[in-house]
């Protein structure tokens, strides 16, 4: 899958930025919680049935790199599901 025209999850150094690209498109905005501790980014995203059940899970880690400010961490939502993780490189 391509978001944007990379690929979804694709870990990118652009200039003194680093970024990644996840599509929750399954999922409401209020079903995705972001979680950054040790370096660790995490993305998790579930989706209940009518019922209560879990109907969809998604779940995923991505480690920053050593010249990535973790307090720079910043994420959006675009309106076609596209998760977007930034973060500032030092140099």
């Amino acid at each position: 899958m391509t978001v944007s025209g990379h690929h979804t999850g694709e870990i990118q150094a652009i200039g003194d930025t680093f970024q990644f690209a996840v599509d929750v498109s399954e999922f409401s905005p209020e079903d995705v919680i972001i979680t950054s501790s040790n370096n660790l980014i995490g993305v998790h995203a579930e989706k209940l049935g009518e019922d209560g059940t879990v109907a969809n899970t998604f779940s995923h880690q991505y480690r920053l790199p050593v010249d990535v400010d973790p307090m720079s961490v910043a994420f959006t939502i675009e309106s076609s599901g596209v998760l977007t993780v930034r973060a500032h490189r030092v140099f």
